[in-house]
């Protein structure tokens, strides 16, 4: 079985879920209004789940190795400072908007300088490794699984009933991911979780309202 946690960091693994969900709603709610077809449903539904799955994955993938790039590149422009002093300012610029940023001047430039000290060009930064691939397979897998279930109801249901069911579940998945992401940041579980739902409503009406 995946291990997605080990592999996905909990941003990750809510954005992908909340991307894949948001999709297959607008989806359901667009190609359901225009053709009232269950077959037409099911075939755009799980295509898009696919075919969004395997973009998701990709560009996991390809970010990875943009950021462990940037990151080389950052050593490097470090390691061939010639100015007193650049190379530890090239690593706080590096640093900031991070939490680092809660510290002191005196302990940022301690963390900078033990980061200098260990810090090396990152080898092979433009070849995708074991680990990159494998986040890739979760990132995709999970944006594929988060739009099954709003599907489901169009395998027993046929016209409004089954698009009621799908958005209902769909809503409470919302509802599940705000609930979640609340505990993560600390914040109300509950309005969290209404928040989540709301904008998620709102994201997906203007969606299907442009022709999604």
């Amino acid at each position: 079985m995946m291990k997605f946690r080990s592999l996905l960091s909990p941003s990750d693994r809510h954005s992908e879920v909340l991307f894949g969900l948001i999709m297959v709603l607008t989806i359901t709610g667009t190609v359901g209004l225009e053709t009232n077809s269950r077959k037409a449903v099911l075939s755009a539904g799980i295509g898009a789940c696919i075919a969004w799955g395997i973009v998701d994955g990709i560009i996991y993938v390809y970010s990875n190795l943009l950021e462990r790039g940037r990151i080389a590149l950052a050593a490097q422009e470090a390691s061939t400072c010639t100015e007193e002093g650049c190379d530890l300012r090239k690593i706080k610029e590096e640093l900031e908007d991070t939490i680092v940023d809660t510290l002191g001047e005196s302990e940022k430039h301690e963390v900078a300088r033990h980061i200098l000290e260990r810090l090396k060009p990152v080898e092979n930064h433009t070849h995708a490794t074991k680990e990159d691939i494998m986040g890739g397979i979760a990132a995709g897998t999970l944006v594929f699984l988060s739009g099954i279930p709003v599907l489901l109801p169009f395998l027993l249901l046929d016209g409004i009933w089954a698009m009621r069911l799908s958005s209902i579940i769909g809503f409470i998945m919302l509802y599940a991911i705000g609930y979640r992401w609340g505990g993560y940041i600390g914040r109300s579980r509950f309005w969290t979780g209404v928040t989540m739902t709301g904008v998620g409503m709102v994201i997906t009406g203007v969606v299907i309202a442009l022709g999604g």
